[in-house]
């Protein structure tokens, strides 16, 4: 499992690699309001924390469910420039064995003397957060090239190799909640299919693929996840949770997706920089959970 903080620095767009241990909180209200982690090099007073968000969901039944869902908060400073600052952030969470729990993808434009912000970027973990040990982030900042002499302090450090092993493994946890834990290298290619697996899980047979998109000149990587045609009368709920790593093994794109009550073909659209499908070989780090309807 990989220590401390790292950081790594590109040219413009700037990017800076981070993986932060997590201490969980001792009462989970305590996390409510942001648990600060550390000072950002954008501008002056900018910080990055970590929180937990209250957030309601409805059931393959229609019922109300409740989960306390990680995210990452970034907020402070003004962007001086007369120029929209644009960010990109994935961040993941992960157990103390470095399996991944949860991920999301943002991006988001900081108008000129705007306060530099994340909003809303929470990833769905319908678990005990004293689960979390720590987070990784990728930060890539467009359009803050005055800043460049303060990014130097942040000197490059050798990034860990994941323990992760190729291969597919089963998690079992209370509940009656099954998961599939996997790890791959691939090479992504240039048509429109990345990466796709075969059934995953024994009760509904879910499989998900992930795909090239592009709309309105952005990219997306689209999460489609889909079950056995033939439907049983158990209602069963899921959800899928992936992070994409480059070359150097550093996280750069992730994202989820959940279905209720057995529903058809879902689908969600994660933006992804178009630089990082043109790389070389990626690796792909995946959960899959099934379980109850209301449990997920």
């Amino acid at each position: 499992m990989r220590k401390g903080q790292v950081f790594s620095i590109t040219q413009e767009p700037v990017t800076l690699y981070l993986d932060l241990p997590i201490h969980p909180p001792y009462d989970v209200c305590d996390a409510y309001d942001a648990i600060p982690l550390m000072s950002l090099p954008f501008a002056e007073g900018a910080t990055l924390g970590w929180k937990l968000s209250r957030i309601q969901f409805v059931d393959g039944l229609g019922r109300d469910v409740f989960f306390d869902c990680p995210g990452i908060v970034m907020t402070g400073g003004q962007n001086e420039r007369n120029e929209a600052v644009s960010l990109y952030v994935v961040c993941a969470f992960y157990d103390s064995s470095d399996r991944l729990l949860s991920c999301q993808t943002s991006e988001h434009c900081v108008q000129p003397w705007e306060r530099f912000d994340i909003p809303g970027l929470w990833s769905r973990f319908p678990f005990s957060v004293s689960e979390i040990a720590r987070v990784s982030i990728s930060l890539t900042v467009s359009g803050c090239e005055e800043r460049s002499k303060s990014l130097q302090a942040f000197r490059p450090q050798e990034i860990a190799k994941r323990n992760a092993k190729p291969g597919k493994r089963e998690w079992k946890r209370a509940g009656n909640v099954v998961g599939i834990h996997g790890f791959q290298t691939w090479n992504p290619g240039n048509g429109e299919l990345l990466f796709a697996t075969e059934p995953l899980t024994k009760g509904n047979r879910l499989r998900f693929r992930l795909e090239r998109r592009e709309n309105q000149g952005f990219e997306y990587v689209a999460l489609v996840q889909s079950v056995d045609p033939i439907q049983t009368e158990v209602h069963l709920d899921n959800l899928i949770q992936y992070v994409l790593y480059d070359e150097m093994e550093r996280i750069c794109h992730g994202g989820s997706c959940m279905g209720m009550g057995n529903h058809g073909d879902l689908l969600s659209l994660v933006p992804i920089l178009p630089q990082i499908l043109s790389r070389g070989p990626l690796s792909v780090e995946y959960v899959v959970w099934e379980g109850p309807t209301g449990s997920l």
